[in-house]
């Protein structure tokens, strides 16, 4: 591969990974969901009650993009949005029952994407490949 297409490279693998995601959240019949779900339902996994300011730290996206992603999981039932109790500007999110019922299939679904993306790795050529793409810095 010639180093001047790195980020072209880049942007085919996540355009792929998508692809795969999106295949993966069919087989388990997941209707609505995108893969730009994926980093919000996974905070919430891990964070019980986020407020929205929060949330666009974690997964670095602008609040109107996380607004939009939130919106659509809140009509779908996984994602409930409540007023914060001592100030009504600030907007709480949490799981429901529902949304927690994702978790088990969005580690399958990870999963499967990992398997799929260092197939054709040794475990050396895997840590090489993570620190690398851990020194780009845009």
């Amino acid at each position: 591969m010639n180093e001047n297409n790195i980020l072209a490279a880049i942007s085919r693998i996540h355009r792929h990974g998508n692809r795969f995601i999106e295949r993966e959240l069919k087989k388990h019949n997941l209707q609505g969901i995108a893969p730009s779900h994926g980093d919000i339902l996974y905070q919430l996994f891990a964070r019980e009650n986020m407020t929205m300011n929060q949330l666009s730290a974690a997964i670095d996206k602008d609040k109107s993009t996380i607004t939009a992603l939130v919106d659509k999981l809140v009509r779908l039932e996984y994602v409930k949005r409540e007023q914060d109790e001592k100030d009504g500007r600030i907007f709480r999110l949490s799981l429901t029952e529902k949304g927690r019922e994702l978790q088990p299939v969005f580690e399958d679904v990870s999963e499967a994407l990992l398997e799929a993306v260092y197939e054709r790795f040794d475990p050396e050529e895997k840590q090489q490949l993570i620190h690398l793409l851990g020194k780009i810095n845009l």
